[in-house]
């Protein structure tokens, strides 16, 4: 590989995208001003809670109580803790939403007719799963207290549920949307380089470059660094953004949060490339990677509901979407404080997912156009 090309590659491509005002837009600005917007319009429901359960007590009527709590399959056992380290690792680690507190003397107080109080810590990082696990512990731990006290003649509840929120104290929808989004804006600089692949077919200027000794990787690296770097410039204006405009915390570390965004671009970018390696027109690419990247990451990449473990489709489909990861990674450093050993896999995994489709890209690169 000659660096003399792959830099003539480099300077033409920042060059086309500062002097191409759409472009430059389409890879800096743009990003911020759609998280603005599409953070207020996000906020839907979850099914499926995982749960862990902490059970000082281990009498036959806590365990019952926890039987009564995940009966209909909607509350799912994850397993057992033994303190608030375990909990909140798992919680941290996003194994479970929310961890059960059972005190001991929970029989003996209950069967004494006294009031017992019982606690949720619960992962607020997603608020919406958070109010909704903490509404729906509450129902049925109403509904058990009663069974307890119609069996002891009295009238009134006698288990309390004391709720506390990690992560996310108020349950302010916006810490969880406005990070949870980012991957969906930093879907443009694909789209970006995907219309700009297409556009050199389209124009001619591909057979013009096909005629010059330049090589596969050197052309595909030429393209894809300059837009990892515009990339990051509009992943700094989001990330501004965020913090200042919506007030989201960022507990973690910026430099971590910003190597995580040069991954997701690097794993977006790369599998765009490969895509567009056989198309041959802007409106076929721009649809391409509405259909294939922006529309399924709002649904299937864990953004807005967590991931369908039921369906097949559905993981099949989260396995290949950078943004599954990236979510997680957002999330994880801004109200979690999570750093890059907490996030090593998910970090490995977008090196994979941008790796391959480039090698493949290199494998299948033809200096020809076809009509």
């Amino acid at each position: 590989m000659s660096l003399h090309r792959l830099w003539a590659v480099l300077r033409k491509e920042f060059r086309h995208i500062w002097r191409d005002k759409r472009t430059l837009f389409l890879v800096t600005l743009s990003p911020a001003i759609m998280l603005f917007t599409f953070s207020y319009l996000f906020a839907l429901e979850v099914q499926k809670v995982r749960i862990a359960v902490w059970d000082s007590d281990q009498t036959a009527l806590s365990r019952r109580f926890i039987a009564s709590l995940t009966a209909d399959g909607k509350f799912i056992r994850q397993g057992n803790v033994a303190g608030y380290a375990n909990i909140y690792q798992e919680l941290q680690s996003g194994a479970i939403h929310v961890g059960i507190v059972i005190p001991p003397s929970f029989e003996t107080r209950l069967l004494a007719g006294e009031r017992v109080p019982m606690q949720a810590v619960a992962d607020a990082s997603d608020p919406v799963t958070a109010s909704q696990v903490l509404s729906r512990l509450r129902q049925r731990t109403y509904n058990f207290s009663q069974q307890i006290t119609a069996s002891q003649g009295g009238t009134a509840p006698m288990i309390s549920v004391e709720t506390q929120a990690w992560y996310n104290r108020e349950l302010n929808s916006k810490y969880s949307m406005v990070p949870g989004l980012l991957p969906i804006v930093m879907i443009l600089p694909s789209l970006a380089i995907a219309l700009a692949i297409t556009r050199e077919k389209e124009l001619g200027s591909f057979e013009t470059l096909a005629t010059t000794p330049i090589q596969a990787a050197e052309y595909l690296l030429g393209k894809l660094i300059p837009y990892i770097g515009f990339g990051l410039i509009s992943a700094l204006v989001a990330i501004a953004v965020a913090i200042n405009w919506f007030q989201v915390p960022l507990r973690g570390s910026l430099i971590d949060l910003l190597i995580f965004t040069v991954l997701y671009l690097f794993a977006s970018l790369g599998e765009t490339m490969f895509f567009s390696s056989f198309l041959a027109s802007q409106g076929t690419a721009m649809r391409i990677i509405m259909l294939i990247f922006f529309i399924p990451s709002f649904f299937m990449a864990g953004i807005i509901l967590p991931i369908d473990t039921r369906s097949g489709i559905a993981q099949i489909a989260s396995f290949f979407l950078p943004a599954t990861q990236f979510v997680q990674m957002t999330r994880g450093v801004f109200l979690k404080a999570m750093d890059i050993p907490a996030l090593l896999m998910q970090a490995a995994y977008l090196l994979a997912l941008g790796f391959v489709p480039l090698v493949l890209s290199v494998i299948t690169f033809r200096k020809q156009v076809d009509y």
